[in-house]
């Protein structure tokens, strides 16, 4: 879950929230399936509009909108299963798994998906179904100008696609680049380079470039190679060996390299080294070559057993010799023993570099694959140790780029090499030239006299269509791209020792060409004639003392030799160029401004700016936001950033969104003052260059998200408060003339009434200290639902217009009067909205309501939607008869006996925040709706809450169990809080008595919306979370096991009476309740009013708009069934304790 749920939330704007998703295949129209996620995103900003949209992953923590369907009243659901089950089918019953079909439409358009896990399904298949109602149930339809939320998310997509659709031709632009050795190495389609790769990116480059200039910085010079062999049959050199070692004059080598197979035969040989044989044949070979005109030296030797390699190098040529290194395998008994397999020598002369293997493999005619094998088994674990100059295989392959490598060799499709290779040793394959000489014992597969009869009509070409060596190479089973001189000479074994006879022992071996010289054909110089070439390739008959004959080859080799200087040259003319690479790959991100002016930023009033970002560079630039230093998070809470990490292909422009938000979290810092709306974001590309972004608003403050104390000293609106004010009113409680909460047994002493009961008809007034008993906004929103919502359906459980709460909010904070006749004329009486409206008719002028119903466009209704003001000057002046409008509605209340006047002024705003937009018109129950929206959200939103956090342990240990322990906690409340929460507990009474709509609105229903907001809880973890929930757990009247669905009706509240005459001396009655469905995160205490107002089914867990309980990281969702199983018993104590208060059966606070 957590691994999308990060990408999901980067995709969110801040006034959208995910409430499922889920991963599952996506079906397109050609059957063809792809895993997606589905998501559905809810707006936050009221009405409950929601989307369906499958979410395509393009990185671990980013999405993109692949597809959307909005939920609109015509939305179609479907379930059922992809395969039918066959009862009598033993398989298909075993499996026991199926797969289910998930259908979606609206309109025409349709979304198939697939999954097997039906149990992860059945949340998603609820949510939906829930949306389906609301939409049906506000009439949600494709031109009703709702979901115009969708359309950036509309966007999004679009720009994901094209950006897709573009890298699908990536590819042939990635082999064009391949093509050209000048490529820039930096740039990939696939990815932008890391900083980590960059040193090996180039060490590479210039190695590939170095290789492919080699001849503008080295020159070869060719150079004669001497390379014999001989299995002498465990024999000591009886004879000369100049037959054998001679050459032509003119033809002298710069090396001697020789190899022998069976020099000791004797069994002591296999369990100790001895070197009495190697000794021995040196010295003849010396004797021979001593009749040279040039000395040669003996270099190097490796023996194993019977097989000896040894390198013998002119005199003046010795100097030109280094890098040796010999090393030896055993491929004999047991895959090890020493009598088969190879002693090898690998050496640098003059700057190329040279190998010579030379081996002794599985004897007998029938053992072809044996041989075959002691051949990989040569090839693969033949290995020798680098150079001390060079660390590891890496280096020696960037220094020495010419050098043909088991890269190179691999690519023809030769043997397997050692596990290590490329890593600390280098391979027989990591040479300009290598040779293979030895006994092979490849076989001629003729009968014995067959081949006597061909060797002697001299007819060698058929016989060696029979050699067993050739037959596989040609089928490329062992020593493919191993090349051999033409043979001209008799096979060189079987003979009988001291003759030239073909064996005449019993066994009558059939005479083979065992004894081979091969050559491999560099990959990196294959169609280069010169680059190896045989100059004769021979059989010495004149030595007879062994069984076989010895074999000899001349070759020509190109060797290199750098010019240093060259090199040199070469080198800084590739720095160069890789320079001028890197920077050309360097991201070259461009931004359009690194300024974003918000402007005005209101509370909870979304602004959205974009910042249009284009890829100038020639590489795929990533770029993500990061936080500065010292700091955890890229932006300051109430800035957005979407999409906050993305990638974009050269020439690609994106757009991305900066949105404001205040909410909750943030609001009261902003209006104290102690922060601001002014911030930087980091904007960092991968590898290139960093963007800082200013990002600055202008706040204006609010009664939202203020403390009550403060509302209640100044007297003037909210966004005429001096800094100083602001600042003043988050000081201490007893600094601006309150107390704080008194220890048991103490009573703060309260303001005096302005009458006997406590109740003014009149707005609240100033008392002596000057101050409010109650916020002077909390009056205003009380007034009008008292005043025109009492016969209004579902108040406190339908959604609210946004556009009309903002039009609430901003006056409540400028302390401009609500436009009745906007609020509480029907839509075709209302005066025009939009400020695109032709029509313009002068202030004052009266106009009758048919004049002001127009027909509004499409456009219009969207704007409406949207919030759309108009300004003052352009405001049609529509007369309202308040007093005839009340005396139309029954249950309107002119004068209360909660003392909300009916004729009351307000004070005339100043000029600075007289003008205020107004919303368009919905009629008095939308109106209704959104001022009993914005009562909760006002509560919910103050600094402090009504009951302070600090006294909440008390009401849920003991102030929900009687009235009279209910009435005491209130009673220890300091001055303000006890006034504001006795002024709203009086309302919530006169509801439950005078409330005449639909949506029954009785004692536990109002609890259950009002307690959260009047009495917020703590974070409820640990012990604390224990000590809150324990009383109940003990046996109080509360069952802590009672179902937590459901919830009760009226008649389902257990009311006990008390007696008469006792509820005038406080003991009141005893409720309790059953436990509700409704679900408030105790760790944020807040509640999330999305398209409702705090009633059964709309309170919800929220911290921040774009935040769910679903897309919160595991572990942060709950802490378990216990910790659950706590915090609902908190919640239903927290709701008895509201509950005896406003229960109509006990007596009311004084």
């Amino acid at each position: 879950m957590a691994s999308y749920h990060a990408a999901v939330a980067a995709l969110l704007r801040p006034t959208e929230s995910c409430t499922v998703c889920l991963e599952l295949n996506y079906v397109k129209r050609t059957g063809e399936r792809k895993r997606r996620f589905l998501a559905v995103f809810k707006n936050e900003q009221g009405g409950e509009e929601a989307g369906v949209f499958i979410l395509k992953r393009r990185g671990p923590d980013t999405a993109v909108v692949f597809d959307m369907l909005p939920i609109f009243s015509d939305f179609r659901l479907t379930v059922s299963q992809s395969k039918a089950v066959d009862l009598n089918d033993p398989e298909r019953l075993s499996a026991g798994r199926t797969d289910f079909t998930l259908r979606m439409a609206s309109g025409s358009r349709e979304i198939k998906l697939e999954t097997a896990a039906l149990e992860k399904l059945q949340p998603v298949l609820i949510e939906l179904k829930r949306l389906m109602a609301v939409a049906q149930q506000r009439g949600y339809v494709a031109d009703g100008g709702t979901h115009t939320w969708m359309q950036y998310y509309e966007h999004s997509r679009k720009s994901a696609s094209a950006a897709l659709k573009q890298a699908g031709h990536t590819e042939e632009a990635e082999q064009d680049r391949a093509q050209s050795t000048m490529a820039n190495p930096f740039i990939s389609f696939d990815n932008s380079v890391t900083g980590s790769s960059v040193k090996t990116i180039k060490e590479g480059w210039a190695a590939k470039e170095l290789r492919a200039r080699e001849n503008q910085c080295a020159s070869f010079v060719q150079k004669r190679v001497f390379v014999g062999s001989w299995n002498v049959n465990g024999q000591s050199p009886s004879q000369p060996l100049f037959p054998w070692l001679r050459v032509a004059v003119g033809e002298e080598p710069s090396l001697y390299v020789l190899g022998f197979q069976e020099l000791d035969l004797n069994t002591g040989a296999y369990l100790y080294s001895d070197n009495t044989k190697e000794v021995e044949w040196s010295k003849g070979i010396e004797d021979a070559l001593r009749t040279k005109k040039h000395n040669y030296v003996k270099v190097a030797s490796k023996q194993l057993v019977g097989m000896l390699i040894v390198l013998y190098v002119e005199e003046t040529e010795k100097q030109h010799v280094r890098e040796i290194s010999a090393e030896y395998l055993g491929t004999g008994l047991l895959g090890m023993m020493g009598n088969k397999g190879a002693a090898a020598i690998r050496f640098r002369f003059y700057d190329s570099y040279f190998c010579f293997v030379n081996s002794h493999l599985a004897a007998d005619a029938s053992m072809v694959d044996r041989r075959n094998q002691d051949y990989q088994e040569i090839c693969r674990r033949v290995t020798f140790p680098l150079p001390a100059q060079y660390s590891d295989f890496t280096t020696y392959a960037h220094q020495n780029p010419w050098v043909s490598s088991f890269y190179d060799a691999r690519q023809t499709g030769v043997a397997t090499t050692s596990e290590n290779a490329g890593k600390t040793v280098a391979t027989i394959f990591d040479a300009d030239h290598l040779f293979f000489i030895g006994d092979l014992n490849y076989r001629i597969s003729l009968p014995d006299s067959d081949v006597k009869q061909i060797v002697r009509t001299g007819e060698l070409g058929q016989l060696l269509k029979f050699d067993q060596l050739l037959i596989e190479q040609r089928a490329r089973r062992a020593f493919q791209d191993f090349s051999e001189a033409a043979i001209t000479f008799a096979p060189t074994f079987k003979y009988d020792i001291g003759t030239n006879t073909f064996d005449t022992s019993e066994k009558k071996r059939t005479p083979s060409f065992c004894d081979r010289i091969l050559w491999f054909q560099n990959p990196l110089h294959r169609n280069e004639t010169l680059w190896i070439c045989p100059k004769w390739y021979r059989s010495c008959m004149d030595l007879t003392l062994s069984d076989h004959k010895p074999i000899m080859a001349l070759f020509e080799t190109a060797v290199r030799v750098l010019d240093r200087e060259k090199l040199a040259a070469v080198n800084e003319e590739i720095t160069r160029e890789l320079d001028k690479f890197e920077n050309e790959s360097l991201p070259d991100l461009g931004i359009a401004t690194n300024i974003l002016e918000f402007g005005d930023i209101r509370y909870n009033v979304p602004v959205t700016k974009t910042l249009l970002i284009e890829n100038k560079g020639q590489v795929i630039a990533q770029y993500r936001f990061i936080p500065k230093p010292d700091q955890d998070f890229p932006s300051k809470p109430w800035c957005y950033v979407n999409p906050p990490v993305s990638s974009l292909l050269p020439g690609d422009q994106l757009k991305i969104n900066v949105t404001i938000l205040v909410d909750n979290t943030t609001v009261s810092a902003l209006n104290n003052a102690t922060d601001t709306l002014d911030d930087i974001l980091i904007l960092h590309t991968e590898n290139g260059k960093d963007h800082f972004l200013s990002v600055s608003g202008n706040w204006l403050p609010s009664c939202f998200g203020t403390k009550l104390e403060a509302l209640c000293k100044f007297i003037r609106p909210v966004r005429e408060w001096s800094m100083s004010e602001r600042k003043t009113m988050f000081l201490s409680p007893v600094a601006i003339g309150d107390s704080g909460p008194l220890e048991d047994g103490a009573f703060a002493k309260r303001a005096a009434p302005a009458d006997e009961d406590g109740l003014s008809p009149d707005p609240p007034s100033l008392d002596a200290d000057n101050r409010f008993s109650i916020p002077f906004q909390l009056w205003r929103l009380v007034d009008f639902l008292f005043r025109y919502g009492m016969d209004v359906d579902n108040l406190f459980t339908s959604g609210g217009d946004p556009a009309i709460e903002e039009y609430i909010r901003e006056c409540l904070d400028t302390g401009v009067q609500f436009d009745m006749p906007v609020l509480l004329l029907d839509p075709e009486h209302s005066g025009p909205a939009s400020p695109d409206d032709d029509d313009e008719l002068d202030d004052g002028e009266d106009t009758p309501p048919e004049e002001l119903s127009r027909a509004n466009s499409a456009a219009t209704d969207m704007d409406a939607g949207s919030g759309a003001r108009t300004p003052i000057d352009k405001r049609v002046s529509v007369h309202l008869d308040v007093e005839a409008l009340l005396a139309s509605v029954p249950t309107a209340h002119p004068k209360t006996h909660l003392g909300l006047g009916s004729t009351a002024t307000l004070e005339p705003a100043s000029a600075t925040t007289a003008s205020v937009p107004l919303p368009r018109g919905r009629g008095r129950a939308v109106a209704v709706a959104s001022m009993a929206e914005t009562l909760i959200k006002f509560l919910d939103a103050l600094e402090e809450s009504v009951v302070p956090t600090s006294m909440s342990l008390r009401c849920t240990q003991e102030g929900y169990l009687t009235f009279v322990a209910a009435r005491q906690t209130v009673l220890r409340l300091p001055t303000t809080s006890y006034n504001v929460f006795k002024y709203i507990v009086k309302f919530l009474r006169a509801v439950v008595e005078n409330y005449k709509g639909r949506s029954e609105l009785d004692v536990e229903r109002l609890a259950e919306i009002f307690a959260p907001v009047l009495l917020r809880l703590p974070k409820l973890e640990g012990a604390l979370l224990t000590s809150m929930a324990e009383p109940i757990i003990k046996g109080d009247p509360v069952t802590a096991s009672a179902p937590a669905s459901g919830l009760p009706s009226a008649g389902s509240v257990k009311q006990s009476k008390a007696p008469a005459g006792t509820a005038s001396k406080g003991t009141g009655t005893s409720v309790t309740a059953k436990t509700s469905s409704v679900t408030v995160t105790a760790a944020s205490s807040k509640v999330m009013l999305a398209g409702g107002t705090g009633g059964a089914g709309s309170v919800s867990a929220a911290t921040s708009p774009n935040v769910s309980a679903n897309n919160l990281p595991p572990g942060k969702a709950g802490t378990g069934a216990v910790a659950s199983a706590q915090e609902d018993i908190v919640n239903r104590k927290r709701r008895l304790f509201l509950m005896q208060l406003i229960d109509l059966d006990n007596p009311e606070l004084s």
